[in-house]
């Protein structure tokens, strides 16, 4: 127990202990996006959409708003796990629909995201994310209710 942590409050009573090195490489994937990712988006952002067709600008903004969260998850890694799964998800998507058929085609491959960090980045992630507590956390907890529940009629 000594290099795990555990959380005490009532939301997350039971929750599977959480090594200490995974919630401090959360940290330092989160700072990497808010110092690395944001910045580079600031930079783009800044100089203006001057040569941006309407999806590389949607692309940008994302990013630099992914950046943006990320502030938190400095912070509160637990609590924004759900920004780092999906990193790995857009990623993964991308390198499948995107940069795969591309490269089975032999063409080039757009510069916007290099192909060997988007890999090595996302299997570093998925080591430091603890799978134990996401199935806890998102699958296994009760889901919040749909709609209020009717209060009787008072006589």
């Amino acid at each position: 127990m000594k290099n795990e942590i555990t959380i005490e409050n009532e939301i997350i009573k039971g929750a599977p202990a959480v090594p200490l090195w995974k919630t401090w490489g959360l940290r330092l994937f989160f700072a990497g996006l808010v110092f690395v990712i944001g910045r580079w988006q600031l930079i783009y952002i800044l100089e203006g959409p001057s040569d941006w067709t309407p999806w590389r600008g949607v692309g940008h903004s994302f990013l630099f708003a992914l950046a943006i969260l990320s502030i938190g998850g400095m912070f509160r890694p637990l609590a924004l796990l759900p920004i780092m799964i999906f990193e790995i998800v857009w990623k993964v998507v991308w390198l499948l629909a995107v940069a795969l058929p591309l490269w089975m085609a032999g063409e080039q491959i757009p510069g916007v995201v290099s192909i060997q960090g988007s890999i090595i980045g996302s299997c570093l992630i998925a080591t430091v994310i603890p799978w134990k507590y996401v199935w806890w956390r998102y699958f296994k907890q009760p889901l919040e209710p749909w709609r209020r529940k009717k209060q009787k009629a008072a006589e």
